[in-house]
């Protein structure tokens, strides 16, 4: 067990660190998005519990930025208010969800696919970020259980409904492949489980999410067929263009008032700081 960050071989700190930034960033937008329908879903009880998600997604964040913000090689710089490059979220959250339907979608899946990087970081061999995590991983709980919930209310909406469900679920199906990487090939997922502080290479991550959210799926074709030790992909992602710090498909597209509340242009023109 490595009780402190810089007792990690250095080849390996800076694989860390982008992981690091990587899960928070996509963690603080990902609270972002469910924020922005905290009075917006299709009941009142659904408007409290995205907000309480939020907020838990928002915490996660924190925590990961506290570990990161002690390491030497934490990427992040002055350039983070003014460039939407330095931002390594999933792209899936780039824009606002436009409907609840793209809410839900990823809470399905992106919110998933979080989880299994947190719970793997959490059996691993970093105690500052294995023990931050052990709360983070149960409050995720249940965010699964709403998903399911929600996604079974889909899968018997009206057909219009259901049809733009199932093309929200493959958007957010290609990002999520695309985290995991050239699985097989040189990867910072594969050196980080090998050193132990991931406690499963990228392969086995991936095999993870996809037993996690197929049983939502109902059928839907994504490319994934049943096998004796779990799934299997039909074909390998394409990942041209992929960027192995932020693990993503380009770069960052966010909409103007999205960025400014990331990056909290707003309170700094108020004098406010974090």
């Amino acid at each position: 067990m490595y009780e402190r960050t810089e007792d990690l071989p250095a080849e390996l700190r800076q694989d860390l660190a982008d992981w690091l930034l990587a899960t928070a960033d996509s963690k603080s937008v990902l609270g972002l998005r469910y924020a922005e329908w905290s009075t917006g879903a299709p009941e009142l009880e659904a408007d409290v519990t995205i907000s309480a998600m939020a907020q838990y997604e928002m915490g996660h964040a924190r925590l990961l930025r506290g570990v990161l913000a002690k390491m030497d090689e934490d990427p992040r710089n002055d350039a983070r208010n003014t460039d939407q490059a330095t931002w390594r979220n999933m792209a899936s959250l780039d824009r606002p969800a436009p409907s609840w339907v793209e809410v839900v979608a990823l809470n399905g899946l992106v919110d998933a696919l979080l989880t299994v990087n947190l719970e793997s970081a959490m059996n691993g061999n970093v105690a500052p970020i294995a023990q931050r995590l052990r709360k983070a991983v149960s409050e995720e709980e249940y965010h699964t259980l709403h998903a399911q919930a929600w996604f079974e209310r889909m899968w018997t909406a009206p057909p219009e409904i259901v049809e733009r469900f199932s093309a929200a679920i493959l958007a957010a199906w290609t990002d999520c492949l695309a985290w995991f990487g050239p699985v097989g090939a040189d990867n910072s997922l594969d050196r980080l489980a090998a050193a132990g502080i991931l406690d499963a290479d990228a392969a086995t991550l991936r095999q993870r999410f996809v037993a996690m959210v197929m049983p939502m799926l109902q059928g839907l074709e994504v490319g994934v067929a049943a096998a004796d030790d779990g799934w299997t992909l039909a074909a390998e992602p394409d990942l041209e263009g992929w960027d192995p710090a932020s693990r993503r498909l380009g770069p960052p597209n966010f909409d103007k008032a999205s960025f400014a509340m990331l990056t909290g242009a707003h309170a700094r023109a108020m004098g406010v700081e974090d």
